[in-house]
């Protein structure tokens, strides 16, 4: 059963309907500052806006803060649920999500979106998904940056860690969209696939059958459903979003145990899913000796950034150019890109697109 708010007055009238579709697991921390994020953008985007949050065997406040929510420019329809043992995981609590978001859809043009419940969405997250959808595509995968709360609580170490990670997988954003060019996804790009933003067209959806579940990276499944039918997918810049870098997550093998392995792992162990320039950028050359260590990511950072020098003395004009962040000997003076209203810090996009196994380092018991 679902339980709906609407309020006062109905917004504007827009072309297209959306639906947000929140999978909620004992997120009280975080869930009342990503529907007032929500409810913000809906009040930018000015259309039918609809937050659908799916409460899966919650224990603490979450219900409490679903029941007692107000919003002033979206409807909030939610629904608390206990999932059977075997699916008690990211891809099935993703999917009912979506599912529910999807049935109060009606046009092939509406839009499906999702977020997740420890995840603030920019003010301007919906108005520029649509315009995205609007120039042709199909979906549209955001970019993830750090709530700067969080990372400030990491401490410092922790926050060199990613920030060296940062660094690299944004030069090899830069050199993958040169080799990988794509009419409708053109530099400047990224190449994060998360569930922190995803949007995809209700017809999209629809054509799919709905999305895929697989225990852990349900996100990036369901872009590459999306690309195997046809879709396209977009990954813009500006449409943004600031999450969390908690380093106890809810679904195991996502990007909270990503992040804890980061930080505690010894100096010289393999990175999961960060591997060298040239196996980086020819995922079917990988190996496990290919992956980087935080004692050699320096150095991989120092190649990827010359390769970006030798890249621009043949630029093409449509080709936009990126700032260096300087690297210091002991990477203390490299400090994370500023500027951002509500985070600091790229989520690196772990996972290599297109790699055979994107958790071959991390096994998920059964």
């Amino acid at each position: 059963m679902i339980a709906s708010f609407k309020p006062g007055s109905s917004p504007p009238y827009a072309k297209r309907a959306v639906a947000i579709a929140i999978p909620v697991k004992n997120e009280d921390q975080y869930l009342l500052g990503c529907l007032d994020a929500l409810d913000r953008a809906a009040g930018r985007y000015g259309g039918k806006v609809v937050i659908v949050a799916m409460a899966n065997d919650c224990t603490d406040g979450t219900i409490d803060i679903l029941t007692n929510w107000r919003p002033t420019h979206a409807t909030i329809a939610w629904s608390a649920v206990s999932l059977l043992p075997g699916a008690r995981h990211a891809g099935w609590a993703r999917r009912l999500a979506l599912d529910a978001g999807a049935a109060l859809l009606k046009h092939p043009t509406d839009l499906l979106l999702s977020t997740d419940a420890d995840t603030n969405v920019s003010a301007d997250w919906i108005v520029r998904i649509v315009a995205h959808v609007d120039a042709g595509n199909d979906a549209v995968a955001g970019r993830a940056l750090t709530l700067r709360s969080d990372r400030a609580s990491l401490g410092a170490a922790a926050r060199r860690r990613l920030d060296q990670l940062g660094r690299y997988y944004t030069a090899l954003d830069y050199l993958r969209a040169r080799a990988e060019t794509e009419p409708h996804d053109p530099w400047p790009r990224h190449f994060y696939e998360g569930g922190a933003s995803i949007a995809v067209t209700y017809a999209m959806y629809r054509r799919i059958g709905g999305a895929p579940t697989p225990p852990v990276a349900e996100d990036r499944a369901l872009f590459d459903r999306i690309r195997a039918h046809g879709g396209q997918v977009r990954h813009p810049l500006d449409v943004r979003v600031f999450t969390s870098c908690r380093i106890s997550g809810r679904a195991p093998g996502g990007m909270a145990d990503a992040v804890a392995r980061w930080i505690d792992q010894p100096v010289d162990a393999p990175l999961h899913e960060t591997y060298a320039v040239t196996a980086a950028l020819n995922p079917a050359s990988a190996n496990p000796g290919d992956q980087l260590s935080f004692a050699t990511l320096p150095d991989a950072i120092r190649e990827a950034q010359t390769l970006i020098r030798l890249t621009r003395v043949f630029q093409s004009p449509e080709v936009e150019t990126i700032r260096f962040v300087p690297i210091a000997a002991n990477d203390r003076d490299a400090g994370p890109e500023r500027g951002v209203q509500f985070g600091d810090g790229i989520v690196p996009a772990f996972g290599i697109v297109g790699l055979a196994d994107p958790v071959d380092q991390h096994h998920i018991p059964a």
